[in-house]
């Protein structure tokens, strides 16, 4: 079997893994910085950082996974020429442009200046870019690039938030922990509506017929997708209607059960970031789009 056809899925995976860390984070930060407290903030760059770290590693990683799957051999991540090819390769551009986006994100993040806090913002849109610059949206036309960008930036909202707000739980820090948390569904409101809709109009350029999403790979493992994305909704909407509130009422519980849903909601969102990146490395688009 060939190396990369599993190698080439993992990689992505954990890229999606790292990137929406590193996104979530910045965005977690620019949304709840006033309820933070000292520890959290702490919490949050130490996170950022050591994300941009390992997304520095995998987008290098995916840079030797395009020479792999040129060359067809593990040789060919040591052949000049063919890794040359790869580099210039739509593929290895936005592995590149990733790579950059996280070092800019490690380096106003690491230091925390004025004058380098522009570096992060640069870094995000590299990191954004990057996701458009191959793969179905590239092929798909702006429009679906567009609205690709919206759909990740939801995503990012949602799941970035994910270890900011579970370590807060287990810290029982229950009076900022509500603040943020409710100010959280608030917002969520608005990103999640721009998560569903934007995944929903990227998924209708993409396949076009409806009927594909039953006949064809592509459109069955899609169908698998949204049924975990839908777990996922339904818990987030029980966090905002009946875990957030019981904070106020009762905040060690309430903290407790919270903690316990954002850790099903992570197991979730770890199945729908394999199913992206499969979608994205190991199928062809319906009707060989």
């Amino acid at each position: 079997m060939d190396l990369w056809i599993i190698l080439t899925p993992i990689l992505k995976t954990f890229f999606y893994i790292v990137s929406l860390l590193a996104l979530g984070t910045v965005s977690f930060v620019g949304h709840f910085h006033q309820f933070q407290t000292a520890e959290n903030s702490k919490f949050c760059k130490v996170l950022s950082i050591k994300a941009c770290k390992f997304g520095i590693a995998i987008s290098a990683g995916l840079v030797f996974s395009v020479a792999g799957n040129l060359g067809g051999e593990i040789l060919s991540l040591f052949d000049p020429t063919i890794f040359s090819i790869a580099i210039a390769s739509r593929g290895g551009n936005a592995a590149c442009l990733a790579l950059l986006g996280f070092a800019l994100i490690l380096i106003g993040k690491s230091y925390e200046s004025g004058s380098l806090s522009v570096l992060v913002w640069i870094g995000v849109l590299l990191l954004l870019a990057s996701f458009i610059w191959t793969g179905h949206a590239q092929k798909a036309g702006l429009i679906a690039q567009g609205v690709l960008s919206l759909h990740l930036i939801g995503i990012a909202f949602w799941l970035g938030s994910f270890f900011p707000l579970q370590r807060m739980c287990s810290a029982l820090e229950t009076e900022s922990l509500y603040k943020i948390a409710s100010r959280f569904g608030t917002l969520a409101i608005f990103y999640v509506c721009l998560l569903i809709i934007s995944g929903l109009v990227f998924a209708y350029i993409l396949i076009v017929d409806l009927s594909l999403l039953f006949s064809t790979v592509y459109g069955n493992v899609f169908l698998l997708k949204m049924t975990f994305v839908s777990s996922l909704l339904g818990l987030g909407a029980l966090n905002k209607f009946r875990l957030v509130p019981l904070i106020k009422m009762n905040p060690s519980i309430g903290a407790q059960r919270l903690q316990k849903s954002i850790q099903i909601e992570m197991i979730i969102a770890l199945f729908i970031l394999s199913f992206s990146g499969f979608l994205t490395t190991s199928t062809t688009l319906p009707m060989g789009g």
